[in-house]
């Protein structure tokens, strides 16, 4: 990446949308797996601010893992953050209803989608220019 504040600007933008983008897309395909598979309603989750609010917090998480691990250390990581991080607020903040198995599997699939969204924003935005980090 170039030095500068240019090339500074356009990974941040960069940065920001590939966290939205992973925490609303991965928030809305826990929301139908959950409809579809699981019986929860979907409105119960994808019309929930405390729910966007927890996955734009989990998706910022994977953001810091990334900027000071390897790449295979990083996904591992964001992977057990994705998972156990909203489990954890959901069953003992939220007061949710569901069974540990079934919140288990809800955030595994919140992680894969949001972890995989994030990288493929960071894939298509940020061609050939990553910064140099510590």
């Amino acid at each position: 990446m170039a030095p500068g504040a240019a090339g500074i600007a356009r990974f941040t933008v960069v940065e920001f949308i590939a966290v939205v983008a992973g925490a609303i897309i991965g928030l809305l395909a826990t929301a139908l797996f959950g409809w579809l598979f699981v019986s929860i309603g979907f409105g119960t989750v994808a019309a929930s601010a405390g729910y966007y609010v927890l996955a734009l917090v989990t998706v910022a998480i994977f953001s810091g893992l990334y900027a000071y691990l390897p790449g295979t250390p990083a996904t591992l990581a964001s992977l057990a953050v994705g998972i156990l991080l909203p489990t954890l607020i959901v069953r003992f903040s939220f007061d949710a209803p569901q069974p540990l198995g079934t919140l288990l599997l809800l955030h595994l699939v919140f992680a894969l989608v949001a972890l995989s969204v994030y990288r493929f924003v960071h894939a298509g935005g940020l061609t050939g220019t990553q910064p140099n980090r510590p």
